[in-house]
């Protein structure tokens, strides 16, 4: 990465009454795999439409490589977008397809072909210049809308749930194919996803949106590993929020007193002895102790066993609920089973309790 491409500030938009944005400020580097993370309705592809110049905000501006480009129409900001129906010219052939843009700035014809067969290559579709969109698979067209994309070399490409109508196992070939082509040609791509796994598994940097604000701006290990509000640790990765209270302060530990014990976690900035604390812990890394005295006294209200995991769900005396899991199957434990949770401290993360996620 090499320099800022693109500059949010304080972009506000309204629909009606509702404030479907609320002040978004954020800078995008060169080069940069940034995806936009959330729930339906958090102000996502709001915000990917007005960069796109689709929509105009209230308020703020639109700064690409530091030039102002809110006013402007979507064909003179130097951005393409990709769209989860692909869009397609139904009466063009591939090779048209892609061809358009090139086209319509009336670029030479063999410049045409020459640029198509780069692009044909580039998304592994060579050999397909003459078939039509309805002969082609849902992954195929997405490749076409790609390349379509690319063809005009854009200093940012916008994908709007690009691969949200594929099956599963096409996800996951496109999401490895979209990261080799970001990679190879070094433009910025701006991802807009509600699935958390595509988000942590293709992303540089990961933004979570919630209800028209930035809640946290990440790596994909710090998104994960250190949420900084509840509603950041739930939505990625259904952490568990266990609450207590801050009995004792170290350097680089708490102690947390929660329903009667003595529990370790991983220290925060600004924390203090005797205020309420949640912590965030990954359901990978609560541990479920058949034996032993250390940790929360709890009781085994189910197990079920999904994508090669075990899930046990446990109900603590305060009748909060947890959730462990774990790879393979584990059938010494049953439901109705007293056992204790225990984590490592490291793995308890404090969050910001003034947020929730939403049920």
């Amino acid at each position: 990465m090499s320099g800022e491409l693109l500059e949010l500030k304080n972009i506000k938009k309204n629909f009606g009454e509702t404030d479907v944005l609320k002040g978004i400020t954020l800078s995008i580097q060169k080069g940069e795999f940034l995806t936009f993370l959330g729930a339906s309705g958090c102000g996502k592809t709001t915000t990917l439409r007005i960069i796109a110049g689709l929509e105009a905000p209230e308020e703020g501006q639109v700064l690409l490589e530091g030039k102002d480009v809110t006013d402007l129409p979507p064909n003179r900001r130097d951005i393409n977008t990709v769209f989860q129906n692909y869009a397609l010219f139904p009466h063009m052939n591939v090779e048209a397809n892609i061809g358009y843009g090139l086209r319509i700035k009336k670029r030479p014809k063999a410049e045409i072909r020459g640029r198509v067969k780069n692009m044909l290559e580039l998304v592994q579709l060579e050999g397909y210049e003459k078939r039509m969109p309805a002969e082609l698979s849902g992954g195929q067209k997405q490749r076409v809308a790609i390349a379509r994309a690319l063809i005009n070399s854009p200093k940012l490409l916008l994908l709007d749930e690009p691969l949200g109508a594929l099956d599963l196992k096409l996800r996951r070939t496109m999401q490895t194919e979209l990261k080799r082509l970001q990679k190879k040609l070094g433009i910025t791509f701006l991802y807009i996803t509600h699935d958390q796994e595509e988000a942590i598994n293709m992303s540089d940097r990961i933004v979570v949106m919630r209800e028209g604000m930035l809640e946290q701006i990440g790596t994909p290990d710090e998104i994960y590993n250190h949420p900084k509000t509840a509603y950041v640790a739930d939505f990625v990765g259904n952490a568990n929020i266990i609450e207590g209270v801050v009995e004792e302060i170290g350097e680089e530990k708490i102690r947390v007193q929660i329903q009667g014990q003595r529990m370790e976690a991983e220290a925060a900035e600004g924390m203090k002895a005797g205020e309420k604390v949640k912590l965030a812990v990954r359901r990978e890394n609560l541990q479920v102790c058949t034996e032993g005295e250390n940790g929360l006294e709890a009781v085994v209200t189910d197990k079920s066993f999904q994508g090669g995991q075990l899930h046990v769900a446990l109900q603590l005396k305060t009748g909060e609920e947890l959730v462990a899991s774990r790879y393979g199957m584990d059938a010494r434990i049953v439901p109705g089973q007293k056992v204790r949770a225990v984590w490592k401290p490291e793995h308890a993360v404090p969050v910001d309790g003034k947020q929730e996620a939403e049920a």
